[in-house]
């Protein structure tokens, strides 16, 4: 971590955006690193916490009073509540995350990650794939639980790697969404998932690779919600939980998609759980298929009596 920089800005400087200026003096150090230390509010110009549009001047005082470097966003070894290794081989595991941990770290030296369970069991991996994620095949957002596969070799990564990218790891997910579902449908809207927390769909146009539809179909009805299965390969960020949205299903419990959030923080988690990964062994070529089994919260006894379920 480097602590209290301070720099004066060059003539050849004068103009910049704070967030460039950074980028440029400390070559070393990752752009998320910038990014935090600027909504952090550790850096500051002539003693004002600068933004990171704000265009610098020539002669103006830069503070920084911490930015993290590339190591810093390396995940600590950790054992997170609740986390559980659904399979694992010489060279591939799977593991089921609970909900309300993050996948990888979101801001430097966090503990607490899946990320970080993964180097805690399995230090290997820090020297096959960099951080923050290290050997981790797929995200899921802090609420989400289920499974997460991870490569332990670096002829796995790269091969699951490639897999990935031809849509061949396919995964599963539960999802409780208001509304009746009453058939199978695929949600074939593009997504511009480029800039911002939030992600939009295109309802306008159809996305053309296939890899990235959404298919959904209905599992029970529980007067007014509905118990379905989403199954995606090459997904893009909150793809899921945006394409049902869209299409009038919002997820229960989604504080950023649902046209009417949910009233007062945790009430109701997300109601997203990745509940099967499917892919082919790096060594055998097999198709193999790993469940992490649903929290409580996702069985039908817990809701109206246990529903009708959808032939």
């Amino acid at each position: 971590m480097l602590r209290d920089q301070v720099f004066e800005v060059l003539p050849g400087e004068s103009g910049k955006r704070m967030d460039r200026l950074l980028r440029d003096r400390f070559p070393g150090v990752p752009s998320r690193s910038v990014r935090f230390a600027l909504e952090a509010g550790a850096v500051r110009v002539n003693g004002r916490i600068a933004p990171k549009g704000r265009s610098v001047r020539e002669g103006e005082t830069v503070r920084v009073a911490e930015i993290a470097e590339e190591r810093d966003w390396l995940p600590v070894p950790s054992d997170p509540p609740g986390v559980a290794i659904a399979y694992e081989d010489a060279c591939v595991a799977v593991l089921c995350k609970p909900p309300d941990v993050h996948t990888e770290p979101h801001r430097p030296n966090e503990a607490g990650t899946l990320a970080g369970y993964l180097r805690k069991r399995y230090p290997g991996v820090v020297e096959i794939a960099g951080v923050p994620g290290l050997t981790l095949l797929t995200r899921l957002d802090y609420a989400t639980s289920g499974a997460v596969p991870a490569a332990l070799t670096a002829r796995a990564y790269a091969f699951l790697v490639r897999e990935r990218e031809h849509g061949n790891l396919v995964k599963r997910y539960l999802c409780l969404v208001h509304g009746e579902v009453r058939g199978p449908m695929p949600i074939e809207y593009a997504i511009d998932a480029e800039g911002g927390e939030t992600v939009r769909v295109r309802r306008e146009r159809k996305d053309p690779d296939p890899h990235r539809w959404t298919r959904i179909e209905p599992v029970r009805i529980f007067g007014g919600d509905t118990l379905v299965r989403a199954t995606i390969s090459r997904g893009k960020r909150h793809q899921i939980r945006a394409h049902l949205a869209a299409v009038g299903h919002p997820i229960v419990g989604d504080r950023r998609y649902a046209a009417v959030p949910p009233e007062g923080p945790g009430k109701t988690r997300l109601m997203l759980h990745a509940e099967e990964v499917a892919f082919r062994h790096p060594d055998t070529g097999d198709t193999i298929r790993v469940t992490c089994d649903a929290p409580p919260e996702f069985s039908a006894n817990r809701r109206t009596g246990g529903g009708t379920r959808v032939p």
